[in-house]
């Protein structure tokens, strides 16, 4: 990480001049994967196939303390594509926590599933299965533009379904778009947020998520109760809107932590139908084999109890190992199975397999 100094003067009132100095650091991290999976659905032409990807991240970050005792700081990151995908602003002080800009929903950023917490080797990998996956709305093209001279009808937009729709990363919802998010201060191991996004002029599907979460040691070690929640309005009067809970807990000491979590997200009609109804539960656990080696597993089983795709189960199996190296070197194993079974299509169900190899450079 490399840290520079800046220093930047401003005139104000009566021709006095205050200086403010900030520290900004630049860190981030590289990394390569070697993918491959497997499955038996007969209906996605079974994908057995592997592949390579890159990923680059790059994290701007500065901290200052103003006159008052506030603390302001700013957090940007810059993926491979270029793209600044989270830029906020943090506004510390005894009133607690102020984030404004773009930063994830409190239902990830405040989620204990193992994803978000102990990534081994990137993240949560099924395999690059297109089973019931959604297909995006395409413009039709007039027959004078076309080069058949045949007239092309627009293709409307498909919602996913099977595979696709379940639930299989463990999340109740969330995304990276602007919001402002407040966390109060902490009193006795009792922690509150709650995060609000505008979806804009053009729609009403604005976003209200919540953390709330409680503390206390326990043998060595602590415990944690927590609950995140996140729901968003229709995108008008009579659009549905959709919901999500999860609420866990967590044991953690030196050895690393074990956890459980049940979770539920729900998508409703404009008349109150859930046409998506997930519940499901993941428990798993991190052990540290030492300063430099961890390992992990979760399990996660998820059910379809809406109008869609009613009965349809999901579970998944996931061991992994990460070994971190001098220099920031970090090298990770992730493997998974999964079992899909689709009730009102037989032919759609599947099972199959993911293995990802992962090598990260810290800097």
């Amino acid at each position: 990480m490399r840290k520079i100094l800046l220093t930047t003067t401003a005139f104000v009132a009566l021709g006095s001049v205050a200086a403010v100095a900030a520290d900004v650091s630049v860190s981030g991290n590289a990394r390569f994967r070697y993918n491959t999976w497997s499955d038996d659905n007969a209906a996605a032409a079974g994908a057995n196939n592997n592949s390579m990807t890159d990923v680059l991240q790059l994290w701007i970050k500065s901290s200052a303390t103003t006159d008052s005792g506030l603390s302001i700081g700013t957090n940007t990151r810059i993926l491979t594509s270029g793209a600044v995908d989270r830029n906020w602003i943090d506004i510390d002080g005894d009133f607690g926590k102020i984030d404004l800009g773009k930063q994830w929903s409190l239902s990830y950023s405040g989620s204990l599933h193992e994803y978000w917490m102990g990534t081994v080797a990137g993240g949560v990998f099924m395999g690059g299965s297109t089973n019931g996956a959604a297909v995006a709305a395409s413009h039709g093209v007039a027959a004078a533009q076309s080069h058949t001279g045949v007239a092309v009808a627009a293709v409307p937009a498909v919602a996913a379904t099977g595979l696709a729709a379940m639930n299989t990363v463990g999340f109740i919802g969330g995304n990276k778009n602007n919001k402002v998010v407040y966390h109060m201060p902490s009193v006795g191991g009792f922690n509150a947020a709650i995060g609000y996004m505008d979806a804009g002029s053009t729609t009403e599907a604005d976003e209200t998520s919540t953390q709330l979460s409680y503390t206390m040691p326990m043998g060595g070690g602590s415990i944690k109760v927590n609950m995140v929640s996140i729901a968003t309005e229709g995108a008008n009067a009579t659009a549905g809107e959709s919901d999500g809970r999860e609420v866990g807990v967590q044991y953690s000491g030196g050895f690393g932590r074990v956890y459980a979590l049940q979770l539920n997200t729900e998508t409703t009609t404009g008349a109150g139908v859930a046409t998506n109804d997930q519940e499901g539960t993941t428990f798993g656990g991190t052990y540290n084999l030492n300063s430099a080696a961890k390992v992990v597993y979760y399990r996660q089983e998820m059910d379809q109890d809406g109008t869609v795709d009613t009965g349809d189960k999901f579970s998944s199996d996931t061991i992994g190992v990460r070994y971190d190296m001098a220099g920031g070197l970090r090298i990770g194993l992730l493997h998974s199975n999964y079992d899909f079974t689709d009730a009102g299509a037989a032919a759609n169900s599947e099972n199959g397999s993911a293995t990802r190899l992962q090598v990260r450079v810290n800097f």
